[in-house]
């Protein structure tokens, strides 16, 4: 594939917030700790704080959780006991449990965690870094997960499971394998594809255990290392901290002066904290805890703890409390040696809401770095529009200015009209002279007649304009259709596709390529061309 690049500020599709980010802008500098550069990653290694004692319990979590999976590579079992020294360190993504990966920045959104580890071990040699896939196994919102789009059509699993989304079974998934089946039908590489969803939801027990086997089997030659918080020895790790926010609530104080102080700016804050920013998770259950009338209760439920039950309930199962999205960065920093987080738009926006929880608790704030995003363009849109004569860069902006452009930029005549407006403006001002001779007040009905000429000027400009859309509406069809695959919805392809139809045509390949060509300290968005 042949790589070139856009700004994202140039792309129409990433907000003010983001762009000032990678821009560096000053005014912004307060609600991170340091900069995605190689001095910004120097000081958070200098500055990471993280115990011996926490490493030997994330190790022996990692080694517990896979011990399900049939192959490991090396390269991965390396990493997990690489944790274990102090010169280790984590380069973290995270994502929900999307069925079969989901939206195609799933896939991006992990490749950019392996290149980060991989740049960071070349400018930093003394160190290890280790990518690892954070699974957010205790999420509740299913619909959110439940489908992917292929070809186009949306393939969903219909389950009345309740509570974290990692702990559902998989016993009702095997009509989604008949509906892929379907979609696919016998084009090459479909068997391959099959086999691939097959065996990670068939063969495994619930969603985690899933997710975990599908991404192991996609990245296991780079070493990813795949981590579930929905665990017990991880959370009592976490648990002072869980805690803290049950009784001292002080998170939602925090949060909301920070999203004060971004909207002084002119930016949206993009989450907004609770009075106790905490879940309790049992069987299927997933639900708020609240306080209210001198006690704790578990909304949606008739569960209610005193102050001294909860702590109890908190001492001995800590794996019955879930943070939310306030609470789940800062779950994470606890638990691993991390100095890098790697999201898309939306959630570097919000962890730009949490700085200050972060120093109120103590703990290093790690630096964000904005997930690479690719546009992948077939070579039969590549074809088409280099034939028509159409930059894959114009894609991005109005689709109707885009056509209006193209249609005056092709048109058999030149619909510039400035001479015929002022050829009539000239006209007009010699009436104004001899009305003005006549009767001063005429003027206005001069204008007026003025304006009515102009506007009958400017209908026949566009319906000679419609005119010459109607001798091109075939190159303007086409215009239009490569706009609707490309972008679905007038959305991002990322956003849309699963990667199912790259992995069809590529094979783990494409994966390969996405590895070649992103850089996640590039700040601009990937244009991949086959």
């Amino acid at each position: 594939m042949q790589k070139s690049s856009i700004a994202y500020k140039n792309t129409g599709y990433f907000s003010k917030l983001i762009c000032d980010y990678l821009d560096n802008k000053n005014e912004i500098n307060s609600f991170y700790s340091h900069f995605p550069n190689k001095e910004g990653f120097a000081k958070a290694i200098a500055d990471k704080n993280y115990t011996n004692d926490n490493r030997a319990v994330l190790v022996r979590s990692l080694l517990k959780q896979y011990e399900h999976l049939t192959f490991v590579s090396g390269t991965t079992k390396n990493n997990i006991n690489l944790l274990q020294n102090t010169n280790a360190y984590t380069v973290t993504t995270g994502h929900q449990l999307c069925l079969f990966t989901g939206p195609l920045y799933f896939i991006y959104k992990i490749v950019t965690t392996i290149n980060l580890a991989q740049q960071l071990k070349k400018d930093f040699s003394d160190n290890h870094f280790v990518p690892v896939y954070w699974m957010a196994t205790e999420d509740h919102d299913f619909e959110e997960v439940n489908h992917f789009v292929a070809y186009g059509k949306k393939v969903v699993w219909n389950t009345e499971q309740k509570g974290a989304v990692g702990r559902f079974l998989l016993n009702d998934i095997a009509t989604v394998v008949e509906e892929l089946k379907i979609i696919l039908g016998t084009a090459p590489g479909a068997e391959k594809a099959i086999t691939l969803f097959e065996n990670a939801y068939l063969k495994n027990k619930n969603l985690a255990e899933a997710t975990r086997y599908l991404v192991n089997e996609l990245f296991t030659e780079y070493g990813l290392v795949i981590i579930d918080g929905d665990d017990a020895e991880l959370k009592k790790c976490f648990s002072p901290y869980m805690h803290k926010e049950l009784v001292g609530r002080e998170s939602e104080n925090l949060v909301q002066k920070t999203s004060a102080a971004l909207e002084t700016l002119n930016y949206k804050a993009q989450v907004t904290a609770r009075e106790i920013n905490l879940f309790y998770l049992k069987d299927s259950v997933r639900e708020r805890i609240v306080f209210a009338n001198d006690k704790y209760e578990v909304l949606n439920t008739n569960i209610t703890f005193s102050q001294q039950e909860l702590e109890t309930e908190l001492n001995q199962h800590p794996e019955r409390f879930s943070p939310n999205v306030i609470l789940r960065p800062l779950y994470q920093e606890v638990i691993l040696p991390n100095i890098a987080y790697i999201g898309g738009g939306g959630e570097i926006a919000y962890w730009l809401q949490l700085k200050s929880i972060f120093e109120n608790d103590k703990i290093s704030f790690p630096v964000l770095v904005l997930r690479n995003s690719v546009l992948v363009v077939d070579k039969n849109s590549k074809d088409k529009l280099q034939k028509i004569d159409v930059s894959v860069f114009d894609l991005f902006g109005n689709t109707d200015e885009l056509i209006k452009e193209f249609t005056l930029k092709h048109a058999s005549v030149d619909f510039t009209i400035e001479k015929e407006e002022e050829l009539i403006k000239g006209a007009y001002a010699l009436l104004h002279e001899k009305a003005n001779k006549v009767d001063v007040t005429l003027k206005p009905s001069v204008d007026a007649e003025l304006q009515k000429q102009l506007n009958v000027l400017n209908m026949l400009l566009q319906k000679m304009i419609k005119a010459e859309k109607q001798k091109q509406e075939v190159q303007l069809n086409q215009i239009k259709n490569i706009k609707a695959k490309l972008f679905p919805v007038d959305g991002l392809q990322e956003r849309s596709e699963n990667f199912v139809m790259q992995y069809i045509k590529h094979d783990k390949g494409f994966i390969a390529t996405l590895q070649q060509h992103l850089n996640p300290l590039d700040f601009n968005f990937t244009v991949l061309e086959e």
